[in-house]
């Protein structure tokens, strides 16, 4: 399991594979893997 941060609002979310869209400020493709 990975933890994901949006680079636009710093929102984070967990799971296996990146999320397509960031459900806070609705950016796409944004996100970068946190270690």
């Amino acid at each position: 399991m990975a933890t994901w941060k949006c680079g636009t609002c710093g929102f984070t979310k967990e799971g296996r594979c990146k999320p397509q869209k960031c459900p806070q400020c609705q950016e796409k493709g944004n996100f970068e893997k946190q270690e």
